[in-house]
């Protein structure tokens, strides 16, 4: 029988991993370590890595003055982000010899950063859908609860931080890729502005409405990471300046949903919600009251799906004409779906997307930011019907190119629940401030799931 985990390791953040580290109560080969023997024991079940690497730790006995930004965290990406000499599969089997020549930028600034890459995490095929069923690597299992999805498409990389297996993860978000498997699994996911973050060196899922960005167990972890991540490439045509800009406003205005019932969330998730407004108010936020309930939701995860197939059938074409049999027949459906559409069908989806960008610019007029939850629900098993709106409240922030944030919701239930914050484009640094804010109030500290104990 395997040594049981450290438990109060592996939950802590960075920040505090880090601290230790200064200290001398940890050193970074016993941090990595412990992490090893986390996956060891944790991911047999939860099978978020599908490629480990044998990473080095940072260099023992430094001065702090010498350590770099993230000297000593250890990083594991999703499995769509390049990393030179590994396999890039995008979750498919038929990309399982794609050998990346090179880091993605992402990839080689967490390196620069001092972060050393502990392997390559699962995902749901082909970042199209959000329960990380996985035909070609089998499923991911939600950490705070066997058999049920952590989310998608990152689900891998929300497992994978909240089992404590790695303490920061890369995943990529689309429609809510990120912030899905935050909420399902209890921890924190930043999907920056359009552009912030490059996208060069990813398998793209939908270009337009593509994010990389960090999952982590704490707001602050977030912050030191999007410091390194958000950076202007010049060979990305997306690519944008964000300003470093954190101040927040006083007083602080968030716009939340008056009609949740309406946008068929949860009788469960709306009474947490409406339970941790409280905090924000304690903060000496206003909470200023909004209507969504006219927002075509349907219309808009229909026309974001259309761009992703389409996409992704330019994408995998040589494969789709090669080896159909590649794919799974949930993915094969999704991608012959562009073949009985037109252009104009195409362009229609377009503009939903344009439609959406003025939506949230009227919404955010009224106020700083917007609070709503991330998903309408709480994690489900993996054998039940996947909610049609599980991504509606999501997506939005993906075809507005807005920065959006989820959070961990204090709660007595006993799945987590995830709410999520939204600002104007380029606001990046100041919604990370509020979330760190919002930890600092709530005093929140992630902890490992209990029911990891019963698989050591």
């Amino acid at each position: 029988m395997q040594p049981r985990p450290d438990f109060e390791l592996l939950s802590a953040d960075y920040v505090q991993q880090r601290q230790w580290l200064q200290s001398g109560r940890l050193s970074a080969a016993e941090l990595l370590a412990a992490q090893q023997q986390a996956i060891a024991c944790f991911n047999p079940v939860i099978n978020a890595f599908i490629c480990q690497l044998s990473p080095s730790p940072a260099p023992a006995g430094l001065a702090p003055a010498r350590l770099k930004a993230l000297s000593g965290l250890c990083v594991a990406v999703k499995d769509n982000i390049d990393i030179k000499g590994v396999a890039t599969t995008a979750g498919l089997a038929v990309r399982k010899n794609a050998i990346a020549a090179t880091d993605a930028f992402a990839v080689a600034r967490l390196r620069a950063a001092g972060a050393s890459l502990t392997g390559k995490l699962n995902m749901h095929e082909g970042a199209l859908g959000a329960t990380n069923h996985n035909s070609h690597f089998g499923d991911c299992h939600n950490p705070h609860r066997a058999g049920f999805t952590p989310g998608g498409s990152s689900g891998g990389s929300g497992a994978a931080v909240a089992a404590g297996m790695v303490t920061v993860a890369l995943g990529s978000d689309t429609m809510g890729s990120i912030r899905i498997p935050a909420a399902y699994c209890g921890v924190f996911g930043f999907k920056p502005s359009r552009g912030a973050v490059s996208n060069s060196g990813s398998v793209p899922c939908g270009r337009l409405m593509d994010t990389l960005g960090p999952l982590a167990r704490s707001a602050r972890d977030l912050t030191l990471v999007s410091q390194q991540l958000l950076a202007f490439d010049r060979q990305c045509p997306e690519a944008v300046r964000i300003s470093r800009r954190s101040k927040l406003a006083q007083p602080l205005i968030l716009l939340v949903p008056e009609d949740l019932e309406a946008l068929q969330v949860s009788a469960d998730i709306i009474a947490d919600f409406a339970k941790n407004l409280a905090v924000f108010r304690d903060m000496g936020a206003i909470i200023k009251p909004i209507a969504l309930r006219h927002y075509p939701f349907a219309a808009a995860r229909r026309a974001g799906l259309l761009i992703c197939e389409s996409d992704m059938r330019l994408e995998y074409a040589a494969e789709w004409q090669q080896q159909p049999q590649g794919f799974s027949a949930y993915l094969q459906a999704l991608l012959a779906y562009p073949d009985r559409k037109t252009a104009i069908d195409y362009s229609a989806a377009l503009q939903q997307i344009t439609d959406a960008a003025i939506s949230a610019r009227q919404w955010l007029a009224q106020g700083h930011f917007m609070l709503l939850p991330t998903t309408p629900q709480r994690a489900f098993s993996l054998s039940d019907a996947v909610p049609a709106n599980q991504a509606d409240l999501t997506s939005f922030a993906n075809q507005a190119g807005l920065p959006a944030l989820s959070l961990p919701m204090l709660s007595d239930a006993a799945l987590p629940g995830g709410m999520q914050l939204v600002g104007p484009a380029g606001s990046d640094f100041q919604l990370l401030a509020l979330a760190e804010r919002w930890q600092q109030h709530s005093g929140f500290i992630y902890r490992l799931p209990a029911s990891l104990q019963a698989l050591c």
